[in-house]
């Protein structure tokens, strides 16, 4: 065990435009290993080694987690940074409102328009096609991507019972999905990819290689995927051969899909966080199966001596769902909790609850917002510490300054937490056999927390970051949203019925009345919410 590393799984929760906070995040964790690297080898640098072996997530989580392919060997082209806070524009509101998706197709498909999803993610990966690095030492080169899905369809499967029916079979279906990949040195094309298993990714895992484009699109399409918010964005077809499917025992289930599909499986797919919004328990899984041949027993997984990896949790929105009793009878209070009670089941874990509420936990660790008012004492946290956490998440949106305050808050709060959280308790650390060794000889007090009472996991080198100041801008920037509401408005209202006069009557009205009703309702309800959130003044 000494000289193994120390496996790290990353877990990123859903966030819509919060993603910004997640993106800042891991910027600053692949910044920490890279900066010790680089001074690997030198007098007084930890000799340890600490791995990133698994990135999983959902929604915007999962966008991330699946760009870091590209990010990790092209440092320089800064994708995380162009992804998230740039954009295309300083407002993404105006083309997500722009009606030509349903004029260009006839359909309409969502809300709003998400097009800008395929062409960032198209240009994040373009931007890793000429690789600047080789795979860095602190990414495991057989590194596993995965991202939830909400397969509209489903996995169809049958149960059998004994009955005095002549029909014995009672069907089902599965619609949490994943889109899977592994990165793999392979000289195959994304045809010869789609159908073999070449390219020393495991059964089930799609192969990747950004650098030599093998299966690059399918990777593009997963992200679209995961970021369709149903109804809000538009669904994405997804194209994965039936070998992919079958032989991914989470798709899979027992081997029931054998026979049913086709050879090249497409499936309606839209947000992964509708079914599983914080895959941890799938990160804890790849984790475990990896450390499975190091003889690591379970019970050694949350003990802070002996255990040989972990999870860290990205979670913009952390906060504690809302269980105040109500029992009115009102019908619009019944249709909420129904709704919230679907919702949080079906993202309740398989996992026993009393071992995820343990409150020792060397295994998972968790970064989420913390926004600091003058003092370490005062501070804000989850939601309200976020300038995306406005407007449903969909406020980082409206202005590049919201995302650039959350993307450095994430670069901030990654920092301290890597320098005081992500440590060892100095009364285990010197029976860790690996970091014991990894410190051997070096003076501890550069590496202690605040507290000096624990060990940095990852040693910190120069890893100065700022806490940003809060986004305060003119309410005014959001009545320009009117004319484009209204548009979007008037295509949405023109495509619901194709009723020649139905349509005549919606479009007249959508223009005199409707339209104008639904774009100041609409601003008004996004300049209560960034007053709420003291965004504007």
């Amino acid at each position: 065990m000494q000289n193994e590393p120390f496996q790290l799984g990353i877990c990123m929760a859903g966030a819509v435009s919060a993603g910004a906070y997640t993106a800042g995040v891991l910027d600053c964790l692949l910044e920490a290993l890279e900066g010790w690297e680089q001074k690997r080898g030198q007098d007084g640098v930890p000799t340890h080694r600490v791995t990133l072996s698994v990135i999983g997530g959902a929604s915007a989580g999962g966008m991330t987690g699946l760009l870091t392919a590209a990010a990790v060997q092209q440092p320089g082209a800064k994708i995380f940074y162009k992804s998230w806070v740039e954009m295309e524009a300083d407002s993404m509101a105006n083309a997500m409102l722009d009606p030509t998706d349903i004029s260009e197709s006839g359909l309409l498909s969502s809300l709003l328009n998400g097009s800008f999803v395929e062409r960032l993610s198209q240009q994040a990966i373009a931007a890793a096609k000429y690789p600047t690095r080789t795979l860095p030492a602190y990414i495991h080169s057989s590194l596993k991507l995965f991202t939830t899905l909400t397969n509209l369809k489903g996995y169809p499967y049958n149960i059998s019972f004994t009955s005095e029916r002549q029909k014995t079979v009672h069907s089902m279906s599965v619609h949490s999905d994943f889109a899977c990949f592994q990165l793999a040195d392979s000289p195959l094309t994304d045809a010869e990819q789609l159908t073999e298993y070449r390219g020393h990714a495991e059964p089930g895992w799609i192969p990747l290689n950004v650098a030599k484009g093998v299966n690059t699109k399918l990777l593009q399409k997963a992200i679209m995927a995961t970021a369709a918010f149903p109804l809000v964005l538009k669904p994405v077809r997804l194209k994965r051969a039936k070998k992919m499917i079958q032989h991914n025992p989470w798709l899979n289930q027992q081997g029931l899909l054998l026979d049913m599909l086709s050879e090249e499986h497409i499936s309606l797919q839209v947000d992964g966080g509708l079914m599983n919004n914080e895959p941890f328990e799938k990160v804890r899984e790849l984790l475990q199966g990896a450390m499975a041949d190091k003889r690591n027993p379970e019970s050694e997984r949350d003990s802070f001596s002996s255990f040989t990896n972990t999870i860290l949790m990205i979670d913009p929105f952390p906060n504690t769902p809302d269980f105040q009793e109500n029992d009115s009878l009102q019908l619009t209070n019944i249709a909420r909790q129904i709704l919230n009670a679907m919702l949080h089941q079906m993202k309740a874990k398989p996992l026993p609850i009393a071992d995820m509420m343990n409150k020792e936990k060397a295994g998972q660790f968790l970064i989420a917002p913390v926004r600091y008012k003058g003092n370490p004492e005062e501070k804000i946290e989850g939601a309200k510490a976020i300038a995306s956490g406005v407007v449903g998440g969909f406020g980082g949106f409206l202005s590049k300054r919201f995302r650039l305050h959350d993307y450095a808050l994430g670069q901030y709060n990654c920092a301290r937490f890597l320098q005081n959280h992500f440590t060892i308790p100095l009364k285990q650390f010197h029976l860790h056999p690996l970091f014991s060794k990894g410190y051997e000889d070096i003076d501890l007090r550069p590496f202690l927390s605040d507290n000096k009472d624990s060990v940095q996991i990852i040693p910190v080198f120069n890893l100065q970051k700022q806490a940003p100041d809060w986004p305060v801008s003119d309410i005014d920037f959001i009545k320009e949203l009117k004319p484009a509401i209204q548009k979007r408005s008037a295509a949405i209202l023109s495509n619901i019925s194709r009723h020649w006069f139905k349509k005549r009557v919606l479009q007249l009205g959508g223009f005199l009345f409707i339209n104008r009703y639904v774009a100041n309702a609409v601003v008004r309800h996004i300049q209560s919410a960034l007053q709420l959130h003291q965004l504007v003044q």
